[in-house]
């Protein structure tokens, strides 16, 4: 029994939203040596153990830390991301040419890789790019090349050993609800494929294609990062979990409402004095200026909102500002502006 997915059997625009031990491997490298990431070995001594007592261990010292997510690029000529033993073993027989290719996000042509394969010192003659555009990412590039065939053999063994270690395991059963969540979250957003991963993402993008598959992936290893990795049929979106994706168009909905009903010189005036008062409503039409019957209109208004509460003492009805309530609005406020 199986399952196959042919992106050319299908014309329209596909989505697939799922969970990737290959991409939690890759985030566990990205994850050494940075600063916020020191949670995940905390929690797993062991993956740390693991890393540091590989002989992987050197080449991942040489890779600036922020050009470590250009591992994630080796997700599109190796899309078998469910199996890290299958990812390591294509991995390993990769051609050289093809390991720098797509590690250089298919930007640098074969025809100078090959050229550099033969003379790794003209990197120092080609013009510098953004993937060697200082001395420290020029030097791991060379570096690259010259140990091109060293470097994805230990990649691929340490994934295989990553992925037979019991402590990985463990974190990837403790992280699954959180993961579950992620996954549902991106597929109740009622947007469009590539709307979807731009409000995944966060951002609008510059370059698109017509993908024929948009594939997201929730990563806890990977938070709180959120990363595009693309070609001209297929667009990863990895995206961390520890930040979860929110449809905030529902809660825009709810605060719009909300704030539609203090949008009102007088419906202010009435929040502010009832912040500190108990007040009926003959009160507040003397204190605004009003007539009882629109200071009236303005308590239904707010009361629909909850920003009002009612006391009924004797034959007269009192009210009072919800301060629980006010607080909770400016809270969202700051929440959904990210203040």
């Amino acid at each position: 029994m199986g399952s196959e997915f042919d992106l050319f059997e299908h014309t329209n625009e596909q989505i697939m939203v799922s969970s990737s031990p290959v991409v939690e491997a890759i985030g566990l490298l990205m994850a050494y040596e940075a600063s916020n990431k020191i949670e995940i070995f905390e929690q797993y001594p062991e993956l740390l153990r693991l890393i540091e007592q590989h002989s992987f261990i050197e080449i991942l010292k040489s890779i600036p830390v922020n050009h470590r997510y250009q591992l994630l690029e080796f997700l599109l000529p190796i899309p078998q991301l469910t199996s890290i033993t299958l990812f390591a073993e294509k991995l390993r027989d990769l051609k050289n040419e093809f390991v720098l290719y797509y590690f250089w996000n298919e930007e640098i042509s074969l025809e100078t890789i090959h050229t550099l394969l033969r003379d790794p010192t003209q990197i120092t003659q080609i013009e510098r790019t953004y993937y060697w555009q200082d001395n420290e990412t020029l030097h791991f590039s060379q570096y690259l090349v010259e140990n091109v065939t060293t470097f994805k053999r230990q990649l691929a063994d340490l994934f295989i050993q990553i992925a037979d270690n019991e402590a990985f395991s463990k974190l990837l059963n403790a992280k699954q609800d959180s993961i579950k969540q992620a996954i549902t979250t991106v597929e109740n957003l009622k947007l469009e494929p590539l709307a979807r991963a731009q409000y995944v993402m966060g951002k609008t993008f510059r370059r698109v294609h017509d993908y024929k598959l948009y594939h997201f992936i929730p990563s806890y290893c990977m938070s709180p990062y959120r990363v595009r990795i693309f070609n001209d049929d297929v667009c990863y979106i990895i995206f961390g979990t520890t930040t979860p994706v929110e449809d905030k168009r529902e809660k825009s909905e709810h605060l719009a409402k909300q704030l539609k009903a203090i949008g009102d010189p007088n419906r202010l005036l009435m929040l502010n004095m009832l912040a500190s008062n108990k007040e009926y409503g003959a009160k507040l039409a003397e204190y605004l200026g009003i007539t009882t019957a629109t200071v009236s209109h303005h308590i239904e208004i707010l009361k629909k909102v909850n920003l009002i509460t009612e006391e009924k003492i004797g034959t007269i009805k009192y009210f009072t500002a919800n301060k629980e309530q006010l607080n909770e609005l400016l809270q969202a406020m700051q929440h959904f502006l990210k203040a």
